[in-house]
């Protein structure tokens, strides 16, 4: 009989049989720490030992056992469907779904290529050819090659193939898609709900009972990153020297700017300075954020998130983070928005408002119009409420 065991992060199998009156052992490394990869190889082999197909006690090794059948693989002629027969089997980490998945993938190539076509015979151009085609779609493209790669990668490392054909072969960009990232007024409106609802709950629960425990920055950061279209990094650097809530007294609209400069470790994408008018909705959340720091002169507009020091920013991580939280808990929202994305919804919501693009191009801080040009995703309702009344 044969039981496994364990040496450090090692499985191993040892056999344990009577010979002539004898009791013999014998143990040998599987070379996995995987346990139902260990288990997989123990059946295995011990139902081979009960057939008298191996002798653990003459001679036999599990790494003997595992060259016999690269040999047997690498005849002159392997088929493909045999190939992708054992590529599957062999997938013993990998759940029923997973498998029907790489089946259905190989079935495709088969197609395409013959079930009969060897291996060895198979070229990167056959890949290419068959995964780029025109007439599916670039994420689908990546999909394709991602499980080949998988399948190619396989066969070399069992010495079926002498190269990886597929090493070389990069996966397609796949188009971002920035109207999944972004976010209505409204919905922004629902984040906030999932936030006062979280922390109203972990007040009652006596898991908040600090001020500072409860992100009072999250509100006003999130809204001027909405209405001014900033960069995670370009907010958490904000700093009070750059920020003007006084405006023109003489200009009743001009209700004040924010400064993003490359001072204060605070570099701009394209390298230049701009400066972003601040909008109506946005200043009495400022106004009201800056009486509740004490109304300061210097330091960070939103310090860490202690909000302890003033001189102490946050990372953008810790930022995102917070922002995926209360999204994940909005249920009106799509879990595909991003905290990018408020700056995507920025200039989206200064278009759809009428704002000449060259205009909307400064305040993004864009190298070109071209650039903000990604941004005119308009749908159909946005394209009816432009047509209302021309005529």
């Amino acid at each position: 009989m044969a039981s496994l065991r364990k040496r450090g992060d090692i499985y191993y199998i040892r056999f344990s049989a009577t010979i002539n009156g004898e009791r013999r052992r014998a143990s040998f490394s599987l070379g996995t720490t995987i346990k139902r990869e260990a288990q997989r190889l123990q059946f295995e082999y011990e139902d081979k030992y009960h057939r008298d197909e191996i002798d653990p006690f003459n001679g036999w090794t599990p790494q003997k056992e595992a060259e016999k059948k690269r040999q047997r693989l690498r005849g002159k002629y392997i088929p493909l469907h045999k190939a992708a027969d054992q590529f599957i089997e062999q997938r013993s980490q990998a759940n029923a779904k997973t498998k029907d998945n790489y089946r259905r993938h190989m079935n495709m190539l088969m197609n395409h290529l013959g079930k009969t076509m060897p291996v060895t015979e198979i070229t990167e151009q056959d890949i290419r050819e068959f995964c780029f085609r025109k007439d599916i779609a670039v994420a689908t493209q990546a999909s394709y090659l991602r499980h080949y790669k998988v399948f190619f990668r396989w066969m070399h490392k069992k010495g079926i193939l002498k190269e990886n054909i597929t090493k070389d072969i990069k996966p397609p960009k796949i188009p971002e898609k920035i109207a999944q990232k972004t976010l209505k007024r409204e919905e922004l409106d629902e984040v906030f709900k999932a936030f006062d609802k979280f922390y109203k709950e972990q007040k009652e629960k006596g898991y908040v009972t600090k001020p500072h425990q409860m992100r009072l920055w999250f509100k006003p950061m999130i809204n001027t990153m909405y209405y001014c279209g900033l960069r995670a990094s370009e907010a958490v650097n904000l700093s009070w020297n750059d920020v003007d809530l006084k405006g023109n007294p003489k200009d009743p609209k001009d209700l004040g700017f924010i400064r993003i400069t490359n001072s204060n470790g605070n570099t701009t994408k394209s390298g230049k300075e701009r400066v972003i008018p601040i909008r109506e909705p946005l200043k009495p959340w400022l106004e009201q954020w800056y009486k509740d720091q004490g109304e300061p002169s210097d330091g960070y507009v939103f310090p860490s998130s202690t909000g302890l020091n003033r001189f102490h920013g946050m990372t953008p991580g810790a930022l995102s983070r917070s922002f995926k939280k209360f999204v994940r808990l909005a249920k009106k929202v799509p879990n595909s928005v991003t905290l990018h994305g408020l700056r995507h919804s920025c200039a989206t919501d200064l278009l759809r408002k009428g704002v000449p693009i060259h205009i909307v191009q400064k305040i993004m801080g864009h190298s070109s119009v071209q650039v903000t040009q990604i941004y005119e995703h308009l749908d159909q309702k946005d394209i009816t409420n432009a047509l209302k009344g021309i005529d």
